[in-house]
């Protein structure tokens, strides 16, 4: 009898196996179609990682240097970086995959929760490629997005399998991609932002365990200080000095400026040259109408003039002044230009933040707002009720659950499960919201890291709330039946 269960149980093992294996083949092979029928796709932002611009973090230039294909023409042919696609399509095929192996792993290894896992990673893309603008799918682009997609979701799952088992494994896993997503763009700070979220409810907060959680800070910051100095390295090594990559205080500048009244903000100004820089820069803004004077209508309306408008401040403004004031004063090199225009930029920034913050404040609001709608649908009227409503729906079924957990206690430790992942989710939402909102415009590019992961966390929740409605409705039906 022992020998029949023992051969039940090899077999039902090999079973799984096999399974696993060919869902990561299905997930392979999906996300691999589209670089073979479209190829790698040439990006707006694609030359500045494929040439090592300055102001580019370390890990995406370096990861093109490595992956570019020699002899197929020079670093700006898109032929020359299939090796790039395949790689980046490989690696979102095996994040999609470990997506619906992990959550079928904590949940009492539920395939029905773990094939929509997968198949809500495979709409992202599906939506990338077939109904959004861009016509393309992420990984198959010349851009941070092809690694950095696939790399938060492994983070995120990392983060919630340490706090589902507190492994020490699965927090050096969660460390490392942190230290590698920042390293690809400085957005993914939010990393840090969303383990300190997450650490302080669960280790400070709900278990009181302080040693515990300063400890985990200071692993934080060793990431941070890991990520500075691997910066640092790589500019060493590429241009010969000891810097981290420049750039950084454009992103706030364009909104300080779309937000500015130049009438009243230059008196604020005690430097003349930089002041002589913002009155050209709000000159040429106010004539092509795209400061926040010129915004009407309602609030997506006005995020929608902000997005408009702050790459051309950006880039079309800011940029060639600044840049043409330096070439026209100083013979500086390439790296000291850098310098000289992060010090020209970071000056204005400090005299702008003295300016009525309150357009800037309505900006934010109306951007942070656009930002959560496009982290789980398209911004638009329908589609911002829509998200809404998910929203809604979201924390409703977690609400629910948290009423029954006490009540059930045989679904106690699924229904907290499903919490933790839903609410590490959602703190990805909101801390990405919240962060890109105050930096740039939340277009779609930089708020779908989550979407996938929504929609399965949706769907746990969900799964308990019927299982406990089934449960209770059980329980109900035994009672009546006794008396």
């Amino acid at each position: 009898m022992r020998q029949i269960i023992q051969t039940d149980t090899a077999i039902n093992r090999k079973k799984k196996v096999v399974m696993e294996v060919v869902l990561l083949a299905v997930c392979l092979l999906f996300y691999l179609l589209f670089p073979f029928f479209d190829g790698p796709v040439w990006c707006a932002d694609s030359a500045s990682y494929a040439f090592m611009d300055i102001s580019r973090e370390p890990l995406y230039p370096a990861f093109l240097a490595l992956t570019r294909i020699r002899g197929a023409g020079n670093a700006a042919e898109e032929d020359a970086y299939i090796v790039t696609v395949i790689l980046q399509s490989l690696l979102a095929g095996f994040s999609a995959w470990y997506a619906g192996f992990v959550i079928k792993r904590t949940k009492d290894q539920s395939t029905l929760l773990q094939i929509a896992a997968i198949v809500f990673q495979f709409a992202v893309v599906l939506l990338c490629r077939f109904a959004a603008v861009r016509g393309s799918v992420y990984t198959d682009c010349i851009m941070t997005e092809g690694l950095g997609l696939s790399l938060f979701v492994l983070f995120i799952l990392e983060l919630y399998l340490y706090v589902a088992g507190g492994r020490k494994c699965h927090l050096l896993w969660t460390l490392i991609l942190s230290f590698l997503l920042i390293s690809l763009r400085k957005q993914m700070m939010i990393t840090i932002l969303i383990m300190g979220a997450v650490f302080g409810w669960y280790i400070l907060i709900r278990n009181r365990k302080v040693r515990k959680f300063l400890c985990l800070m200071l692993l934080m910051v060793s990431v941070l200080a890991a990520c500075k100095v691997t910066d640092r390295l790589y500019n060493y090594a590429v241009r010969g000095v000891w810097i981290e990559h420049c750039h950084n205080s454009m992103g706030v500048l364009c909104t300080l400026l779309y937000s500015s009244d130049a009438e009243k903000d230059k008196l604020l100004f005690t430097d003349e040259t930089v002041k002589e820089l913002y009155l050209e820069i709000m000159k040429q803004a106010d004539e092509q109408k795209l400061l926040y004077a010129y915004a009407q209508g309602d609030w997506l309306s006005m995020s929608s003039h902000y997005a408009d408008s702050y790459d051309a401040i950006g880039y079309g403004i800011i940029n060639p002044v600044v840049d043409g004031y330096i070439a026209g004063h100083y013979d500086y090199t390439i790296v000291e230009a850098a310098l000289k225009y992060d010090e020209i930029c970071e000056e204005m920034t400090r005299t702008l933040f003295k300016q009525n913050l309150m357009p800037m404040l309505q900006v934010y609001c109306y951007n942070v707002l656009k930002g959560l709608v496009n982290s789980v649908a398209r911004a638009g009227h329908l589609l911002s009720i829509y998200a809404a409503a998910a929203y809604l729906g979201f924390a409703a079924a977690a609400g629910y659950l948290i009423l029954q957990k006490k009540k059930l206690k045989e679904m106690e430790m699924q229904i907290e499960r499903s919490l933790a992942f839903a609410f590490i989710v959602m703190m990805g939402i909101v801390i990405n919201s919240l962060v890109v909102g105050l930096i740039i415009f939340t277009q779609p590019r930089y708020m779908i890291y989550s979407m996938g992961l929504f929609y399965a966390a949706y769907a746990m929740l969900l799964y308990d709330v019927v299982r406990c409605h089934i449960l209770l409705h059980g329980k109900k039906t035994s009672v009546c039946t006794g008396m």
